[in-house]
């Protein structure tokens, strides 16, 4: 049996490690989560469980411990904390990563992790940076949409999608479609 979990764990770290490397910003609500469909996650990416957080954070705070100038084992630990509902936590790390330079999906994932604290303004300032930092990220279209639509800010949150299709390339604009439809299909 013992076996058999380690064997699980090997693998579950393998699959982490290849979605923190590349994978997509820290999950978001899609605006679609209310009413409406949602958007499922591509192929190979789907997200992490929460058990798989829980048994990896320990290892990930040790690395950051053990090598506290690793910028990639901070970025694993903060979205291992968000993903674990530990906000704060993820927040001051993305802070502290964001003061040593710029990086605009840092900039996106701290506007979700200030989003799931309440802090609207702050997230809405985040996402609105990450977009002026990288106007081709796509993610962060879609959270500061969504963020203005949960607000009924309806028509704001349709021209942040409809400045994405115009900035993000053709190969990235799918979700950026299938919100701009649930927002126009909603507001019907």
């Amino acid at each position: 049996m013992i076996a058999a979990m380690a064997a699980t764990l090997v693998a579950a770290i393998a699959l982490l490690t290849g979605f923190l490397a590349n994978g997509p910003a820290a999950p978001s609500t899609p605006l679609a989560s209310s009413p409406g469909p949602t958007v499922a996650p591509a192929p190979g990416l789907e997200q992490p469980s929460q058990a798989l957080w829980e048994a990896l954070l320990p290892k990930l705070e040790t690395a950051v411990r053990a090598a506290p100038d690793d910028v990639n084992a901070q970025r694993k630990l903060a979205l291992a904390y968000y993903n674990l509902g530990r906000f704060d936590e993820a927040a001051t790390i993305y802070r502290g990563l964001l003061a040593a330079g710029e990086d605009a999906v840092l900039r996106d994932r701290l506007g979700n992790a200030l989003r799931e604290m309440g802090d609207l303004a702050g997230a809405e300032n985040a996402y609105r940076k990450a977009i002026a930092d990288d106007p081709t990220l796509a993610p962060a279209y879609l959270n500061l949409a969504e963020l203005l639509w949960r607000q009924g800010r309806d028509e704001e949150a349709l021209a942040a999608i409809d400045e994405g299709l115009k900035a993000v390339p053709e190969e990235n604009r799918a979700s950026l479609l299938q919100e701009r439809k649930v927002l126009k299909e909603g507001g019907e």
